[in-house]
């Protein structure tokens, strides 16, 4: 019994092990990518962010295949950072139960962290893979700017992202900033001129 404890404890302890599967936002240049890779970029469990909360109707652990599973009205919760979904699988390394290989949130997965959401019907994050992979409708927004596709895909080591549509093309919706020249001049993105300018 003191055996099993204390593995539940690993295994709830894996759950902020996630982190290392956690995409880095990527800086720089305007355009497509970084406004996906900001979207996925900012979801994030595990490393020095404070406690992982897990809330569910029942937490079941497989210690022959070494699978924790959440079920029902899944809440996920560390810092600012929210993870809902209908179930939650914890896959983890049989030499390692402290980290996990896989991470599988289903049925009406929604991660929010301030104005960033994203959502589907299925989010895995594999650690072996280095992938962050959303799909089944997926939809990403950050503020008003939106991505959807049928899956999203972010590999993590290299630093990029690929939507995929599925029936329905790949639909983006990406509002410009305004410049810090448009902003000295007195004028929106886009050229017009701002609301207040003389």
């Amino acid at each position: 019994m003191r055996f099993a404890l204390l593995l539940v404890i690993c295994v709830l302890a894996a759950a902020a092990a996630v982190a290392e599967s956690t995409p880095k936002p990527v800086g720089g240049a305007a355009g497509a990518a970084g406004p996906i890779d900001g979207l996925l970029g900012g979801f994030a469990l595990g490393g020095d962010r404070g406690p992982v909360r897990i809330d569910a109707d029942t937490m079941e652990f497989d210690y022959k295949t070494k699978v924790l599973t959440y079920r029902g009205s899944v809440t996920v919760t560390q810092a600012d950072m929210t993870l809902r979904s209908n179930t939650l699988r914890v896959s983890l390394d049989g030499e390692h139960l402290e980290k996990p290989k896989e991470v599988v949130a289903e049925g009406k997965v929604q991660i929010d962290k301030g104005a960033r959401r994203a959502s589907g019907g299925k989010a895995v994050f594999d650690n072996a893979a280095r992938t962050v992979t959303l799909s089944d409708q997926a939809r990403l927004q950050d503020g008003p700017n939106e991505v959807a596709g049928e899956r999203v895909v972010l590999y993590l080591d290299e630093e990029r992202s690929v939507v995929e549509g599925g029936p329905d093309r790949v639909r983006a919706v990406l509002y410009p900033s305004q410049s810090k020249e448009g902003a000295l001049l007195g004028k929106e993105a886009g050229g017009a001129p701002a609301a207040d300018a003389p």
